[in-house]
């Protein structure tokens, strides 16, 4: 094994025993309580008695202060991390605001303005249009009209012109 992985490998199995102190520390006192039983529980069936414990728990004792003492420091750096996302929504929000009319002007986006005075030009547009249809409807009857008069008198021209006076 090179020593990059080893390294890591030490790294991670750091980082488990810190997590597994921390979900210990923050459990419940029951079950910790119950687990702290067992596992002297388990140090008296194997070392055979309490003096071996008790040795153990002098060495430890002083772990369990440096182990606070980081607890600490590494809680100080958690808490400034913020818990939800509502803290960065605002300031995405604020940001936006600020920038909005760069934005809107850079990606030549459509604003609900813009797009309410399209509506009413086609909404204008589409009644205009209805007006010239019917208004061509009109000139339509209208010359149609014309045009039977016109060819009526021009019947009547060519059979006059037939016609011997």
């Amino acid at each position: 094994m090179d020593p990059v992985s080893l390294l890591a490998i030490l790294i991670l199995a750091g980082a488990i025993v810190v997590l597994l102190f921390y979900y210990l520390q923050n459990s419940s006192n029951a079950s910790v309580g119950k687990f702290r039983t067992q596992v002297y529980e388990f140090g008296d069936r194997v070392g055979g008695g309490n003096e071996t414990m008790s040795g153990m728990g002098e060495k430890t004792a002083g772990m369990g202060e440096k182990m606070s003492g980081m607890s600490d420091k590494i809680m100080g750096k958690v808490k400034e991390v913020p818990i939800s996302t509502d803290l960065l929504s605002n300031k995405i929000d604020a940001f936006l605001n600020e920038k909005s009319d760069e934005l809107i002007k850079d990606w030549e986006l459509a604003t609900k303005s813009d797009i309410g005075g399209l509506e009413k030009r086609m909404d204008a547009a589409n009644q205009n249009i209805d007006e010239l249809e019917n208004r061509l409807n009109e000139y339509r009857t209208h010359t149609n009209k014309k045009m039977k008069s016109f060819d009526e008198r021009l019947k009547k021209l060519e059979e006059d012109e037939e016609t011997p006076q």
